[in-house]
């Protein structure tokens, strides 16, 4: 079973990527580092556009470490590349921890396709904190009131409706991709370089599904504007309690998408350690625990052993996926 696709990039960076990894292959200063860090303003570089909800996730986490910690901390978004562009800019600067990389469980799918030029033994993945899952969506006046409506009209009229989501061979459409298996019909995938023009599609009839995180549309979702039809929870979300699985419903889909934070290999312990340390408070704290449950979001909070062996199992399994429809050889 292939998914149709629209010839989007793997060129997307084009040439400022191409300079950015010439760059990456220059030795760069690694100071020892940090019995004062941070010593100067730290750089959380989220790799997706404003507005979506790896952006939100960024920016409270930007917000709480100057509150907890007193960090002086700035937002650069780097979208493009399905990553790479974000990637790229860390790649670029020093391994002294004051370019945070605030990214989504799809690094493994844009590693596995060649998207994201590099491997993850050039990261040291520091800690899983939200996870998510997946969301069959539409508009409240859609005629799709069930995941079975929307199945049994796509197996009538093979990729007659236009399906969306984040990025093309992530891990929204291996959401779909899953969701097509179990549920024999062949679909296409618009992709976004930004989960909030997801939503913005969505709203604008350009799509006329999404597969989306929940909090991707969540004004809209709490309002009643876009309709949930099912999730890739195992068990019902406890943030979203009327919205059935797909487990339930007889249909074979499971899985969430991580949001954490990582640095360039190389960067040394203690300074590992005191970003480590700055984390626990704010995860601590009663401000975090709040905004995670407004974002409907678990809290995984998989430090770097745990984080790591996840990534490399996630990798691993979604060549499959990638395979069968051409975004991996």
């Amino acid at each position: 079973m292939t998914i149709n696709r629209r010839t989007f990039g793997t060129r997307m960076a084009g040439a400022a990527l191409g300079l950015a990894l010439a760059l990456s292959s220059v030795a760069l200063p690694n100071p020892a580092a940090a019995a004062g860090f941070p010593e100067k303003a730290v750089t959380l570089v989220v790799w997706a556009g404003a507005g979506g909800a790896l952006d939100t996730y960024g920016r409270k986490l930007a917000e709480l470490l100057e509150k907890e910690s007193g960090w002086t901390v700035k937002v650069d978004n780097r979208p493009g590349g399905s990553g790479a562009v974000g990637v790229s800019q860390i790649m670029t600067q020093p391994a002294d921890g004051y370019n945070i990389l605030v990214f989504t469980g799809t690094l493994t799918f844009g590693i596995a396709q060649g998207l994201i030029p590099f491997e993850l033994k050039d990261f040291r993945m520091l800690r899983a904190m939200q996870s998510e899952p997946s969301s069959l969506a539409v508009l409240s006046d859609s005629p799709f009131k069930s995941v079975d409506d929307f199945v049994k009209y796509m197996k009538e009229n093979p990729s007659g409706l236009k399906v969306g989501g984040h990025a093309p061979g992530g891990f929204h459409q291996y959401m779909l991709y899953q969701l097509m298996k179990s549920g024999g019909f062949e679909s296409g995938w618009i992709p976004h370089d930004a989960s909030g023009k997801v939503t913005l599609a969505l709203l604008g009839k350009h799509i006329d599904a999404a597969m989306m995180t929940p909090s991707t549309g969540l004004a809209q979702v709490k309002s009643g504007d876009i309709r949930l039809l099912g999730i890739s929870t195992d068990k019902r979300s406890e943030f979203l309690p009327d919205v059935p699985t797909f487990k339930e419903l007889g249909y074979d889909v499971e899985g969430a998408v991580w949001r954490g934070i990582a640095v360039k290999a190389g960067t040394p312990d203690d300074v590992v350690g005191t970003i480590q340390a700055a984390v626990d408070k704010v995860t601590a704290s009663e401000d975090w625990k709040k905004f995670q449950t407004e974002q409907l979001q678990d809290s995984p909070d998989w430090k770097e052993e745990e984080f790591t062996e996840r990534a490399e199992s996630d990798l691993a399994s979604q060549l499959e996926f990638l395979k069968a429809n051409g975004y991996a050889q």
